[in-house]
Parts: structure tokens; sequence; C-alpha cells
């Protein structure tokens, strides 16, 4: 059994308040929620209106491919208009 962690620290561009901040975050997480299978929270900087600290988990049987949906999360986040990814970190625990 692999469990992953991706933690992600973004800026939100054009945002004038939280619920721009909102509308952008909860566009990420439910992309990837509803594409792959992997559990996404907002859990840091909430009450910022320009930046957002996301955390993605995975579990799977192989690293490879839990490592592969991560990296596909990451894709989807830089997708996102008004979202830009300043720092991404991937452990395995």
């Amino acid at each position: 059994m692999v469990v992953s962690l991706l933690v992600c620290r973004c800026r939100i561009l054009y945002s004038t308040s939280l619920k721009d901040k909102r509308r952008a975050v909860k566009s990420g997480l439910s992309r990837i929620r509803h594409r792959l299978n992997l559990s996404v929270a907002e859990v840091g900087s909430q009450n910022d209106r320009q930046w957002a600290d996301l955390a993605v988990v995975g579990v799977g049987s192989d690293r490879r491919i839990v490592d592969r949906e991560l990296k596909e999360a990451v894709r989807i986040l830089e997708a996102i208009d008004g979202l830009e990814i300043v720092d991404v970190e991937i452990s395995f625990l």
C-alpha cells in the first residue's frame, strides 16, 4: 500500500475578495475530485484572498500510479484560470 501527499501553495490572481478566491479554488478541487480518485482540501491561508494551500492525497497499490495521478492533479490546477502554482511538494508515506 502506498499513501502519497501533495501539498500545493497557490496564488490567486485577480482576486479582490474571498468569494473570488473560493470560486477559483473550488473549481480546481471539484475538477480533481471528479476526474481522479484523490481526496482534496484547502488546508491553509483560508482567510487570505490571494493565497491558498491545497492538499491532495492518494492511496494505491503502486507508487507509479499514485505519482502519475498526483502529477495529473497539478496539471489540472495549472489549467485553472486565475490560479498560479508557486510551490509543489510530493511526499510518500
